[in-house]
């Protein structure tokens, strides 16, 4: 074994700011993060049994939580309404937490090569070339495997690691946007039901308004996040009239209708709107999730919680997502400055979100929820061809 190496470790950092790929990640007080072709080398100075050059002696299968306190306590330990017991300043509190991962050698090298990847044999890695012995990683998605390994070039060797490995733990997939974005997160991550499927991530996202974001947080949503399509649901007056993303985002303005008492999704009879209008308007925002030119998606109307939750409640159940998660997902909005903006509280709006869950879940007696979904999305004008659109769009196998 090499001795310009001795412990690896695995901390939590507190440090915001964001990179994205297929899984997202970020360097900090490092040469700025570069994507490299991945190059095998081979294993210098290493001892006669094969072992690698670099080890560690961290615990291996770590499970890591990217969300932490009060945020943490209500998402692992929910039930309905816990929500009431929380987030009294009406801020938004769950800002994911990154993941900082350290090493030390007794001889500095001249750099790094950081490798992670969501597969064991390492292919397909994100490489950062690092001027240090630390990498901060962010945006990771929820539930997920991840595999690293570090290169360390000296002037006489390339010496390397073993392979190592943590997992994120089964938690909404938060994201940090900036201070004038509130109330955003992942749609997806979710398994389904049957535990064959789960929603894809980074491909759709959800939130509040995006009128007051600043210069550097539309090119944080562009340039990190890459989105391509503004779907909002606020075209009764209160809408921007385009996005504030700018004119290459495909800017999609539509009525967005919303849960109400029995009926369980208001068409716009209670503001005397033109119940069919609202009714298209569903239908036109459901079919953009069939195109997969639009994605990757933010969906929003001024809050992002009752419109916004409305559709997303939908698509979800379609794809098979079981009642725990869909309701947490809901819920967690009030965790947010825009969730608690119109001081409602978190009992009344869960009870008035149960009404749109209850009425897809008796829609016909007998079906799943995921079956009923379907059924009223294909009552109201949804077409077979565009629900299994919408399901080879957002949904992998696992």
């Amino acid at each position: 074994m090499s001795n310009f190496f001795k412990i690896f470790s695995i901390a939590l950092a507190s440090i915001l700011s964001f990179s994205t790929l297929c899984f997202s990640a970020s360097c900090k007080d490092e040469t700025q993060a570069t994507y490299f072709p991945m190059v095998v080398i081979a294993q210098a100075d290493a001892s006669q049994d094969g072992k690698p050059s670099i080890d560690a002696n961290q615990a291996e299968d770590v499970e890591i939580a990217l969300l932490t306190g009060d945020i943490y306590t209500v998402c692992a330990d929910y039930e309905k309404y816990v929500t009431n017991d929380y987030n009294p300043n009406k801020i938004d509190v769950f800002a994911p937490t990154p993941i900082k991962i350290t090493w030390t050698s007794e001889e500095t090298p001249n750099y790094c090569e950081f490798l992670i990847s969501t597969k064991n044999d390492m292919s397909n890695p994100v490489v950062y070339m690092v001027n240090g012995c630390s990498v901060t990683l962010e945006n990771l998605f929820m539930g997920y495997d991840y595999y690293y390994q570090i290169y360390a070039k000296f002037d006489d060797k390339l010496v390397k690691s073993r392979i190592f490995k943590f997992t994120t733990e089964y938690l909404p997939r938060t994201v940090f946007w900036g201070e004038n974005i509130s109330n955003t997160r992942d749609w997806g991550g979710y398994y389904t039901v049957d535990g064959k499927h789960r929603v894809k991530q980074g491909i759709v996202y959800r939130g509040g308004k995006l009128e007051d974001i600043t210069k550097a947080e539309k090119s944080r949503i562009l340039g990190v996040f890459g989105i391509k399509t503004d779907l909002d649901l606020r075209k009764d007056g209160t809408g921007s009239g385009s996005s504030p993303l700018g004119a290459d985002v495909n800017y999609v303005e539509l009525l967005g209708p919303y849960y109400l008492g029995g009926t369980g999704i208001d068409f716009g009879a209670s503001l005397h709107e033109d119940r069919l209008a609202y009714k298209q308007a569903l239908i036109d925002e459901i079919k953009v999730f069939a195109n997969p030119d639009n994605f990757p998606v933010y969906v929003h109307c001024s809050l992002g919680r009752d419109r916004t939750g409305t559709l997303c409640f939908l698509i979800n159940a379609l794809l098979g997502v079981g009642e725990t998660d869909l309701y947490r997902d809901y819920e967690i909005s009030m965790m947010s400055k825009m969730g608690r903006l119109d001081n409602q509280t978190s009992s009344n709006m869960v009870r008035t979100f149960s009404s749109l869950y209850n009425y897809i879940l008796n829609f016909i007696p007998g079906n799943t929820l995921a079956e009923n979904a379907e059924a009223y999305m294909l009552s109201i004008g949804i077409t077979q061809a565009e629900i299994d659109a919408i399901k080879v769009n957002m949904l992998e196998k696992v």
